[in-house]
C-alpha cells in the first residue's frame, strides 16, 4: 500500500487550482469522481510521487491510501480492530472503504479501477 493522493479542501475550486498551478507549478492531470456528480481535479508536480486531489467538504481531514486489493486490506485492518465507517463499495473511481483513526480523521482505502476498459 502507498500514499498516492493528498486531498485538499477547496471552498473555491478554481481559485485553489490556480494557486497550485500558477504559483507552485502543479499540473492538472485528470478529473476524479468519488461520488455521482462530484468531480475533483487531480494535480501533480513532476518531483512528487503523490498527487493532490482538489475538492470540497468531503475532503476535510481525509487521507487516500492506494491499495492493490481493497477487500484484502479491509479484512486485514478490520481483523486488527480498525473501525470502518463504510464497507468496501464501488465508486466511480474504484473500490473504496473508509475508516477512522482514534481522533476521527478519515482515511480511504482506494483500489483504483478503470471501468471503461474492456
Amino acid at each position: 500500500m502507498k500514499l498516492k493522493y493528498i486531498p485538499v479542501f477547496a471552498e473555491d475550486a478554481d481559485a485553489q487550482i490556480s494557486f497550485y498551478t500558477q504559483k507552485l507549478g502543479f499540473n492538472p492531470i485528470s478529473n476524479m469522481f468519488f461520488a455521482e456528480g462530484e468531480e475533483y481535479t487531480v494535480l501533480k508536480a513532476d518531483n512528487l510521487d503523490v498527487a493532490l486531489v482538489v475538492g470540497g467538504n468531503a475532503f476535510k481531514s481525509c487521507i487516500i491510501l492506494n491499495t492493490d486489493d481493497c477487500l484484502k486490506d479491509y479484512h486485514l485492518y478490520k481483523t486488527a480492530g480498525v473501525f470502518f465507517s463504510t464497507v468496501p463499495r464501488y465508486l466511480p473511481t474504484g473500490l473504496a472503504a473508509e475508516f477512522l483513526d482514534p481522533s476521527g480523521n478519515r482515511f480511504i482505502l482506494l483500489e483504483e479501477r478503470n471501468y471503461t476498459e474492456i
